[in-house]
């Protein structure tokens, strides 16, 4: 008989972890200010440089950042004058890292509050001896040029400064959305869905996990992957929820359609169920997810139950875009054996592309000292693809 995964006191597996989610600039504040209520048990504050969205931003610790001449409604667009206020303001926001051991910047890129106070921020906090974590939405190419180009600076800088950065591309969330939607109504479904992964990341990084899954495990998972990881939430609660989480989970576009989840080296999975779960439901989960990862790949599991959850079944998962064995220094690839995962490419519609395999022989291997078969000028030997010049590619796109 197949028995449910149950515990009979749920306070016997918890134990708090000191992490604090900060919200840095307007977007980082919309996007977590769901999460209280979702995981209380972590702690919450916000950082701005807008007196209006701290007002109306519902977390109990904020921080006014107030920059000369401009009323308190903004940076004001000078990194520098920012940079100088945060120095000055350095010890309350040092505050704010009280009695945590790990904190995750939560910000936008696009916006000079998110992309110039955000790393200084992760850097203070890294002066501090605390693990520093940043959960990062990456501004759609619709928004500007301008934009999108401050963001991939705020993005190497975060690179440079956090333990670990999630990266949440706008434009990958975009191509499963209606192509006619306007775009205040296409950022909110973004906004929503970035949301849902931060709640999954704060759910992931909590204890309480009844099969075990520790700070240490997301720990090893950011250094082995050089933070270059990509998270994931899914869930369901019908009858054939097992099912619809997998099939969410292997077309996200957050990993790329699942094709990022079948090249990683290394992935972490949370399963979130009710206390009357199958093991052999989780088992299924496990197994289809194994399937279709690399046999060399890591992969670690954790299950949590609450009650509360009833049928509900969530999947949180964290995904390596980059994956070493040996922990590698910063800035020597090159020699640490870091394997990097092929970039992607994306046309003028943001459809992925599958970048082009060189399929060209350099030698004539066993059939070397063999003569090719000639007709009118042409080495019937060599494949028609390489002798028309034809590139080979995996990119369909439905017709119009």
């Amino acid at each position: 008989m197949t028995e449910p995964l149950y515990t009979e006191n749920s306070s016997e597996i918890r134990d708090d972890v000191p992490v604090l989610f900060l919200a840095v600039g307007h977007a980082g504040t919309k996007l977590i200010a769901h999460l209280p209520s979702r995981v209380p048990e972590l702690a919450y504050a916000a950082v701005d440089t807008d007196s209006g969205t701290l007002r109306e931003c519902t977390l109990e610790r904020k921080l006014l950042l107030s920059v000369p001449g401009t009323a308190e409604m903004g940076s004001g667009g000078d990194p520098k004058e920012l940079l100088r206020v945060a120095d000055s303001q350095e010890d309350e926001i040092r505050a704010l890292f009280q009695e945590s051991k790990v904190v995750v910047i939560v910000a936008g890129l696009g916006g000079t509050t998110g992309g110039v106070l955000g790393p200084r921020i992760a850097e203070i906090a890294r002066e501090s001896g605390l693990m520093v974590m940043a959960a990062l939405s990456q501004p759609l190419a619709a928004e500007g040029g301008e934009r999108r180009t401050r963001s991939e600076d705020a993005l190497h800088e975060f690179r440079e400064l956090c333990h670990g950065v999630m990266l949440f591309p706008l434009e990958s969330l975009r191509a499963r959305e209606d192509e006619g939607m306007l775009l205040p109504r296409l950022l909110k479904r973004c906004g929503l869905e970035v949301s849902r992964s931060l709640g999954g990341l704060a759910v992931l990084i909590r204890s309480g996990w009844l099969l075990p899954l520790t700070l240490a495990d997301v720990s090893e998972m950011l250094r082995k992957s050089e933070g270059y990881c990509r998270l994931v939430a899914v869930s369901s609660d019908t009858d054939n929820r097992i099912q619809e989480v997998l099939d969410q989970l292997f077309a996200h576009p957050l990993i790329d359609n699942g094709s990022l989840l079948a090249h990683s080296g290394g992935v972490v999975l949370g399963i979130l169920c009710g206390p009357q779960t199958l093991l052999t439901d989780l088992e299924r989960i496990s197994q289809e997810t194994r399937n279709v990862l690399r046999s060399d790949a890591s992969f670690k599991i954790g299950v949590s139950q609450d009650e509360r959850f009833g049928q509900y079944l969530g999947l949180v998962v964290m995904v390596a875009e980059r994956w070493s064995t040996v922990l590698p220094a910063r800035g020597v690839e090159e020699e640490s054996g870091l394997e990097t995962l092929p970039q992607t490419e994306t046309d003028e519609d943001g459809e992925l592309i599958q970048s082009e395999i060189d399929l060209s022989a350099p030698t004539a291997g066993r059939f070397k000292g063999i003569q090719p078969t000639i007709e009118e000028g042409a080495d019937l030997d060599t494949p028609t693809f390489i002798r028309k010049g034809i590139r080979l590619s995996f990119h369909r796109k439905p017709p119009s």
